[in-house]
């Protein structure tokens, strides 16, 4: 039994050392990534700036139900941390009428408890590890995925999201008024 054991750990480093032999071996070029044509050991290159896709351009539709929405402008200078939280400053309760916004979903304001907070619910303040900004970007492996969500509620979800600006545009000429 010891000798069987003896074998099997000189055969296992045996095949360790060869495919860490063979593999020091291999060029860069034969290993492929999402980065293109450059190689893998290559130093990084700062990438392309993306378009945000703005409001007025279209926002795009969520593909499964429950999807937090994405954010349709850049955030590239949007802070938040544990004292401060800039999406509020548009999005809050009392903000986002005056600066035509979209509100945070009431359900940001519900504790684990359930109780409705006058506040946004620790659960919920930092909007991004949620939300991402939506970009006009090319996926970088082939994607054949095919969203859930119907066609008639994305119509309904864009059909409310215009309902909702146009709301919030009468509401603010009024108080201009």
């Amino acid at each position: 039994m010891l000798n069987y054991l003896k074998k099997t750990v000189i055969l296992t480093c045996a095949l360790v050392v060869s495919g860490l032999f063979t593999y020091a071996q291999a060029s860069d070029e034969s290993i492929r990534s999402l980065r293109g044509k450059h190689a893998v050991n290559a130093p990084s290159q700062k990438p392309r700036s993306a378009r945000v896709i703005l409001p007025d351009e279209g926002i795009l539709p969520r593909d499964i139900p429950h999807q937090p929405p994405l954010i349709p402008h850049k955030t590239d200078k949007t802070r938040i941390s544990l004292m401060k939280n800039q999406c509020l400053g548009c999005h809050g309760k009392l903000e986002y009428k005056e600066v035509g916004a979209t509100p945070i979903g009431e359900n940001h304001y519900i504790n684990r408890k359930g109780e409705k907070l006058g506040h946004i619910s620790t659960r919920y303040y930092f909007c991004t590890q949620c939300h991402a900004p939506q970009e006009n970007l090319q996926p970088l492996v082939k994607n054949e995925f095919k969203s859930i969500v119907k066609e008639e509620d994305k119509i309904h979800v864009k059909e409310s999201r215009k309902k909702l600006i146009e709301e919030l545009n009468s509401d603010l000429q009024k108080q201009s008024n």
